[in-house]
């Protein structure tokens, strides 16, 4: 009990002294959770939709980017043959977005930022970010996920992508973040704003 009161103290303390390195520290640890999380969504809602549907002999290839050298598809998942291609990937990856993120959404907001802010206002943006990071990851992922698909396992393949794509986002949704979840604000309590115009006797 006193060994966890002092690791507490210990982090309020930090927490009062390194506000930004507390909040740095608290999104990352939970963003390590959140990894973790759609690790084990990818390695089993791919085979289950292959199995119970006929998705993965549907391609699903959307947005078609040509610049230059690169020729490729934001997302990009042509039918393999297994869990690893086809629409049934690509439902697997949208259901393990939605769920991760559904579960992000609170903890960051409550817990990293403690933000008080508007809620609605503040999914609402965070819906639209969301978006936005995942079409600039899935079209750098469509860079390396042949590659990766190629030469890797499936086990190892689905934590490799993981790795990477977490690590991308988890520079990106920190600023990101800190413009969503604003730090509360407290005005002063009314005894103190009382004291503060009090006049000091001679």
């Amino acid at each position: 009990m006193h060994g966890s009161e002092g690791v507490r103290g210990w982090w309020g303390r930090v927490a009062a002294a390194h506000p930004l390195i507390a909040e740095m520290a608290t999104f990352g640890g939970l963003s390590f959770l959140i990894a973790a999380l759609q690790y084990l969504l990818l390695t089993f809602l791919p085979e289950l939709l292959f199995r119970t549907t006929g998705w993965g002999a549907v391609p699903a290839q959307y947005l078609h980017v040509s610049l230059g050298p690169i020729d490729t598809y934001v997302f990009d998942h042509p039918v393999t043959g297994d869990a690893l291609g086809g629409l049934s990937y690509f439902v697997a990856f949208v259901l393990m977005l939605v769920i991760s993120q559904g579960v992000n959404f609170p903890l960051q907001r409550n817990v990293t930022f403690r933000s008080r802010g508007n809620v609605w206002f503040q999914l609402g943006w965070y819906v639209v970010a969301l978006v936005l990071i995942t079409i600039a990851c899935s079209l750098l992922m469509s860079l390396y996920v042949p590659v990766l698909q190629q030469h890797l396992d499936p086990t190892v393949y689905n934590l490799a992508v993981t790795v990477i794509n977490g690590g991308v986002q988890l520079v990106i949704y920190f600023p990101v973040f800190k413009i969503i979840f604003p730090a509360e604000t407290t005005a002063p309590t009314a005894p103190a704003a009382a004291e503060e115009r009090e006049p000091v006797a001679a």
